[in-house]
């Protein structure tokens, strides 16, 4: 049995804390904890240990409100007051990054309440999450991190499910744009019919993408644009934090006098539309799909100059293309595969929109290594009670 004081909170949630052995790395604290430890197993310097006791808690500990709180493991930082929660990963950001020092966070305007999409389980005649590192399915009744509506919709939801009317079907996503709400459900193999014709008594209802009943298409209010998201289209979770990080990215292009900008992972054109409607021309790179579909539907719809391109972003070629700026918003393995290219045409400035820091700092070295600095960092907490933080960094030449 071990004693460690938590210092600091890594990019997988675990807290850490030095010995004279190594650096502890333990799920289920905070920094500032005083905590006791088991040592199962050390990878080098790293000691991989299991709390037995937290025998002097953090100043900054609360108690989570949630009743699922201990089983669900969703909302891993939870028992970390907003401020303490925002420091600890604004200095996750600075290391990666090698600030000198931590870079500002947005707070959320709804630290409850806020996700737009909430991605469940079914198993059987019940929905809910998976239990933390477990295929242990947690049945909910609401979820304070959904907006109302979403929350309104689960309870509708419960209430119609009767036994055998999920058969078959394995994830649902209930999605929202703040007003509407659409029940999209996924499966992996045919659906009976009465399976398929009961879903619909739902309301707005997808199948893998495909309507079953009314229209499950939501459209996202942002910067002033009405955007369309079909059902496997992606958008942010956190649909006023959104606004901030978008507002923010338009007046980096516009600070780095950019006309011409290249978007990657573009998606439904969340960032691309409002660039272009400040009044660059862009071109947009997005997987093929729905996502590319709204894309060029909402770009004919308001008139805007956006070049939208499909394919994979790995596989296409910059040095075609004339750009002064370039803004990535990569999924959570980041771009490495494409900085590498892009960094050929020699851009003014890199726009680089991270949901992951590691992913982030690694891709970014090779920008540096050429001569780019970063010009600017600003974390957006899109996942209040989480360790996840959107960090959106600027790079010029």
């Amino acid at each position: 049995m071990s004693t460690v004081t938590i210092e600091w909170i890594q990019p997988d949630g675990r807290g850490a804390g030095r010995m004279p052995e190594g650096v502890v790395r333990l799920n289920g604290v905070v920094p500032g904890d005083v905590v006791d430890f088991q040592e199962p197993g050390r990878k080098g310097r790293n000691i991989e240990g299991t709390v037995t006791a937290i025998t002097d808690p953090s100043p900054n500990r609360v108690t989570p409100t949630c009743p699922w709180d201990a089983q669900c493991g969703g909302c891993d930082l939870s028992a970390l007051n907003t401020a303490a929660r925002h420091n600890a990963l604004s200095h996750m950001v600075a290391q990666a990054l090698r600030l000198p020092e931590s870079p500002p966070v947005v707070r959320s305007p709804r630290a409850t309440g806020h996700r737009a999409r909430l991605k469940l389980s079914i198993q059987e005649d019940q929905v809910g999450y998976r239990a933390h590192r477990s295929h242990d399915l947690v049945a909910i009744d609401t979820c304070e991190i959904a907006r109302p509506e979403l929350n309104s919709a689960l309870a509708a939801l419960r209430a119609w499910i009767t036994p055998g009317a999920l058969k078959g079907l394995h994830t649902l996503e209930i999605r929202t744009d703040g007003t509407k709400v659409a029940y999209c459900f996924e499966s992996s193999r045919k659906i009976e019919r009465e399976v398929r014709d009961g879903l619909g008594a739902l309301g707005n209802v997808a199948l893998n993408g495909k309507v079953i009943a009314g229209d499950p298409k939501l459209f996202m209010d942002v910067a002033g644009l009405r955007l369309r998201a079909s059902p496997l289209a992606f958008f942010q979770v956190n649909l006023e934090v959104d606004e901030l990080l978008v507002a923010f990215v338009v007046e980096a292009i516009q600070h780095n006098q950019g006309t011409r900008v290249l978007d990657l992972y573009a998606g439904i054109g969340n960032l691309s539309l409002p660039i272009a409607n400040s009044g660059p021309s862009v071109i947009a790179v997005e997987l093929e799909g729905q996502s590319i579909g709204d894309l060029k539907h909402n770009a004919q719809r308001l008139a805007l100059p956006v070049t939208a391109i499909a394919g994979k972003v790995e596989r296409f070629d910059p040095s075609r293309e004339a750009f002064d700026i370039v803004v990535l918003d990569p999924p959570r393995a980041g771009a490495q595969r494409v900085i590498s290219k892009l960094l050929r045409n020699r851009p003014r400035a890199i726009i680089y929109v991270s949901c992951n820091i590691r992913s982030a700092a690694r891709d970014l070295k090779e920008a540096q290594k050429v001569g780019y600095t970063i010009q600017s960092v600003r974390c957006f907490d899109l996942f209040p009670k989480t360790r996840h933080l959107e960090t959106v960094i600027v790079l010029s030449r």
